[in-house]
């Protein structure tokens, strides 16, 4: 009972608000177009920062004698691993146990392509800090590696990927429009767009490593995108076509709408949240690196449907004014409208679709 009386109140506070959502829209929309511009100069200035599946690198494999399997055997590798990179100036980035067929216990790791030069010294470090006694060659190249790797994702993945992502928003603004009118459409079609090249450029500021798991989340954030924006313009759709919003204006309806809905939607988002910070203790690599970028989609998709789409949708929804409709049925009610009375009664609009 106290949840819900703290959940009313809530909601009854932003209702009661004099905040104008609708009339700030220019304010609201300076930060998302600012993160867009700087992100498209840092992605063609110093570049995206990529990670190993896009851009390939090198791949250190050592075979080792314990089972490192076995925590305390695997960090042990690990630390003098890394203390050997560090000498040769390289981070490792990727690390992976593996399991050969002969030759027991392996772990891998990998990191930014380096030249061969660097290759051939690394690998002599490798082999004198794991092998120091071994002279055998043939066994040396099979219990040592260091190789190149092209990049594991292809541009035809990239782009069937993003192909994909794009035809899911148009699939889903011709719904939008069919179902609650092709401003509602346009909107949601737009804001989607607009906040997949908001993350893209936020990732691009932040450095944040742009790897395979990444596209998780501009799938995340279209859907999330698409599913906040319809949730809107249904609602305000439902609004328009009550009698006691007949006289208001584009903005009036919209900054209800979004009042009404504001303290549910903002659950909604933190909900969001939890399970974005969820994915970053997920022992999967590829699940785990992919916890920060959702963070950011729910972000910006949340930030848009509340402070961008309906200012936008306030905009683009098209108008007619029935002034002097209204005057005649004043006048066929008996009732005589003055001057002054005109004066300061504001411009009746009325909301309607166009007719297709």
């Amino acid at each position: 009972m106290k949840r819900t009386n703290l959940y009313s109140k809530l909601k009854q506070k932003i209702k009661n608000s004099k905040y104008d959502f609708c009339g700030n829209f220019l304010y609201h929309i300076i930060v998302p177009l600012f993160i867009v511009v700087l992100g498209c100069i840092l992605a063609f200035t110093i570049n995206l920062n990529l990670g190993l599946d896009f851009k390939g690198g090198t791949l250190a494999t050592v075979v080792v004698e314990n089972d490192i399997f076995v925590d305390e055997n695997y960090y042990q590798v690990k630390n003098k691993l890394d203390d050997i990179l560090n000498e040769n100036n390289i981070k490792g980035l990727i690390y992976q146990k593996v399991e050969t067929s002969y030759y027991g216990s392996a772990i891998t790791v990998k990191f930014d392509r380096i030249t061969n030069e660097q290759s051939k010294n690394l690998r002599s470090d490798l082999i004198n800090g794991f092998y120091p006694d071994e002279t055998d060659e043939s066994e040396l190249e099979i219990f040592i590696k260091v190789d190149n790797f092209n990049k594991n994702v292809s541009d035809g993945v990239l782009l069937s990927t993003a192909l994909a992502i794009l035809v899911m928003i148009v699939v889903a603004t011709v719904y939008i429009c069919a179902r609650f009118g092709i401003s509602a459409g346009f909107v949601s079609g737009i804001v989607s767009l607009f906040n997949l090249i908001t993350l893209l450029g936020l990732l691009s500021i932040t450095r944040v490593e742009i790897n395979i798991s990444t596209v998780i989340a501009f799938v995340f954030t279209a859907v999330y995108s698409i599913l906040s924006s319809m949730m809107l313009v249904s609602k305000v759709n439902e609004n328009i076509n009550k009698e006691v919003f007949a006289k208001n204006s584009n903005s009036q309806i919209m900054n209800y709408t979004i009042k009404d809905v504001f303290v549910s939607n903002t659950l909604t988002a933190i909900f969001m949240f939890l399970i974005a910070f969820l994915l970053g203790v997920v022992p999967t690599l590829v699940v785990r690196s992919a916890s920060l970028p959702v963070v950011f989609g729910v972000l910006i998709s949340y930030y848009s449907s509340m402070f961008i789409a309906g200012g936008l949708w306030s905009n683009t929804y098209i108008k007619r004014k029935v002034k002097q409709k209204q005057e005649i049925e004043d006048k066929k009610m008996g009732k005589e409208v003055s001057q002054e009375d005109l004066e300061k009664t504001p411009e009746v609009i009325v909301e309607t679709e166009a007719k297709e």
